[in-house]
């Protein structure tokens, strides 16, 4: 089996790839493999142009090339940086103004700290960053007496959050506990045979928890299994 083309489509292929086709084109229009083709071009002496080059004609021996100008720099708008300064001030996060100057979140920041704005840290308060009407929402809510849990679905915020905004409208925080059924845990362990996420996923918590529960590990007079054999020693000694 012959790994070149023969003359006839040899001298086809040099002339079709000199005028601008691909090795594949040409593959393709005589019915032959892209290897073969290439021997072929290699064999008839065509230089083969480098991989990512416009497939354009060769611009003839002792053509002059014209110079490539250098491209233009696009006009750029100035920064507002008046308005992003009351924008940061007033609770916007640098994403924000990034989406509404077009410029990136690092440029801002560097726009920002260069005219002197005091950059919020992450131990702000998150509180500070949102919006007023978003703060409105969430003390309506607590004054209305509802969960933290129906707050959060409500408005889409975190629990600490919901501290520091009421917090900061003087209000005291509800400290939010739940209680679970510790017995309802112990019938599904013990009497009905649940697996440990199976009654986690009844009650709404984690397995260890669970197991926490139904082995009596938050009781006080609760003996670790390590311990329980020197406790029983001394019981039986007095018996004896």
């Amino acid at each position: 089996m012959t790994t070149t083309l023969p003359p006839e489509a040899r001298a086809r292929a040099a002339v079709l790839y000199q005028s601008g086709a691909s090795i594949r084109a040409i593959a393709e229009a005589l019915g032959e493999s892209y290897g073969r083709v290439r021997n072929g071009l290699i064999d008839a002496g065509v230089p083969l142009r480098p991989r990512g080059r416009p497939r354009t004609s060769p611009a003839p021996a002792g053509a002059v090339q014209p110079p490539r100008s250098a491209p233009k720099p696009r006009p750029r708008r100035p920064f507002p940086l008046e308005k992003a300064t009351a924008m940061y001030e007033a609770g916007k996060t640098l994403r924000q103004i990034a989406s509404k100057t077009g410029y990136s979140r690092s440029r801002v920041h560097v726009f920002l700290t260069d005219a002197g704005v005091e950059m919020r840290t992450t131990k702000h308060p998150r509180a500070s960053r949102i919006t007023a009407a978003k703060r409105r929402a969430i003390l309506q809510g607590f004054r209305a007496g509802r969960s933290h849990a129906e707050i959060i679905a409500q408005v889409r915020t975190t629990t600490a959050t919901i501290h520091r905004v009421v917090s900061d409208a003087g209000l005291e925080p509800r400290r939010q506990t739940r209680k679970y059924d510790h017995d309802r845990m112990k019938r599904l362990r013990h009497v009905e045979g649940w697996t440990l996420a199976a009654v986690a996923a009844d009650q709404g918590t984690t397995p260890q928890y669970v197991w926490t529960i139904v082995n009596g590990c938050h009781l006080k007079s609760y003996v670790r299994r390590g311990r329980r054999r020197a406790h029983a020693v001394p019981a039986e000694a007095d018996a004896t």
